[in-house]
């Protein structure tokens, strides 16, 4: 029934394109408001089915073209109903997973939040594992990043799924290959970034912290050095090649640069606990106003710290800074930005930049790989509910106006489904979780770290 329903809304919302083809996510709703026959259709459906309107009006008029060409008849991509579309086409199969015992792990890690229409998404394959085995006996049914658990055993809430796997030596799973293959997680620009740290730092991390910690004291007094022992275990760490990750039901953290004890550890932040974003927030039409004033000088805009990463990440993506490397890049031509972020109070801003993301793009799975800077967005410019943020498992919308904290050390991803840019502000700030003697012994490492040809 819901199949039918959905494709009587792909024929009102084709309409509508054919009248209107740049038609924006709201002007769609308000459309259908108006008519009582679609007021049903609510916001997060019509998110979902405005783009494959969109995809198949555009097919459409391809295969038009086509036939206007050669004279013969096209048959109409349009005509097909939802599940037959090959884009949002889904692929169901059961394979029969065993254990000798207990003891021996699935090693399947799931997403605790769940992926519609049904089922919940696998976020990694755990080596050595049932299912690592699975798949190299099997590759050519091989469970992937990215593919859905619908059910173990025929249950199919997280809690049973999760027992099945616990209790049972043998699990029939039902799996569900990714509606959207280009989307699925891959880590691997993460972890080749990591090897690169990794061997460049090594050569100067055995003479950091002595360094560190006699500065640290000259500034602090006697005894301030030992109050950066959380910063000393993740150089020791860095040293010995080791990088913090963690897998739980939030998603993956990646952060070559991790303190402990930092809270609170989540994809997304409560932005009542930064009491400064009520402020930035109040100002958002005037730094709206003076980035307008310049968002079309092309020069303005370059790739950004990452710029050997943005081919993997998002190579379209571009930065106007207002912070960088401690300094305010233009008080003049930002004078209200740079304003509003000098007098937060209880914020220690450590970058602040304009952010533009083209449309009908998106910037693929990555960690900043530090957990003890903070990334929070306000949205200035966009098409609200087609442009996205998935941190771990969680997604977030950015609406013009409003403000999000993100803890970008877990693997994130973002997306503009949009036909138009995607303008935020990024205000990269110190954890509040940090000491002033932390803060400044991290500041100083990343000096001397640049300085050595090191990645912060």
């Amino acid at each position: 029934m819901e199949q039918s329903e959905d494709t009587q809304v792909l024929g009102r919302l084709r309409e509508l394109l054919t009248a209107q083809p740049d038609l924006g996510y709201r002007a769609a709703h308000s459309a259908l408001q108006k008519d009582d026959a679609w007021k049903s259709v609510g916001l997060k459906r019509l998110q979902r089915l405005l783009p494959i309107a969109r995809d198949s009006s555009l097919s459409i008029a391809k295969h038009a073209s086509c036939a206007a060409t050669t004279g013969h008849q096209v048959e109409d991509p349009a005509l097909a109903t939802v599940e037959d579309r090959p884009a949002v086409q889904k692929r169901y199969r059961e394979l029969r997973l065993e254990r000798p015992d207990a003891s021996v792990k699935y090693g399947m890690m799931i997403a605790k939040c769940q992926s519609p229409p049904d089922g919940y998404g696998v976020t990694d394959i755990c080596e050595g594992g049932v299912v690592d085995a699975w798949n190299r006996e099997h590759p050519e049914e091989a469970i992937r990043v990215g593919d859905i658990l619908v059910s173990v055993n025929w249950r199919n809430s997280f809690d049973d799924m999760m027992c099945e796997f616990r209790d049972q030596n043998v699990c029939v799973v039902r799996i569900r290959a990714a509606d959207n293959p280009s989307m699925v997680n891959d880590f691997s620009g993460a972890e080749k970034e990591t090897a690169a740290w990794q061997a460049r730092r090594a050569r100067v991390t055995a003479a950091l912290i002595p360094g560190l910690k006699k500065i640290i004291e000259s500034e602090f007094g006697p005894g301030a050095g030992e109050r950066i022992g959380r910063v000393e275990e993740m150089y020791l760490r860095a040293g010995r090649n080791q990088v913090y990750e963690e897998i739980g039901p939030l998603g993956k953290i990646f952060a070559p640069g991790y303190i402990e004890g930092l809270s609170p550890v989540r994809p997304f932040h409560d932005t009542k606990l930064y009491p400064w974003i009520a402020e930035l927030r109040c100002q958002w039409k005037a730094i709206r106003k003076e980035l307008r004033a310049c968002m079309h000088d092309e020069s303005l805009w370059t790739p950004g710290a990452y710029a050997a990463s943005n081919d993997a990440y998002g190579k379209d993506w571009r930065i106007m800074g207002v912070l960088r490397e401690d300094r305010w890049q233009d008080e003049e031509r930002f004078r209200v930005t740079t304003a509003a972020i000098k007098k937060l109070p209880n914020c220690r801003p450590s970058e602040a930049f304009f952010a533009r993301m083209p449309p009908r793009t998106k910037i693929a799975d990555h960690s900043d790989n530090l957990n003890y800077i903070l990334t929070s967005h306000l949205g200035l410019e966009l098409e609200e509910g087609l442009c996205s943020m998935t941190n771990g498992c969680e997604e977030t919308y950015w609406k013009e106006g409003e403000m999000f904290v993100a803890d970008t050390s877990f693997i994130h991803s973002t997306k503009n489904e949009s036909l138009r840019p995607r303008y935020v502000l990024v205000v990269r700030f110190w954890h509040p979780g940090l000491t002033v003697e932390e803060q400044r012994a991290i500041h100083l490492s990343h000096t001397i770290l640049t300085a050595a040809g090191q990645p912060k």
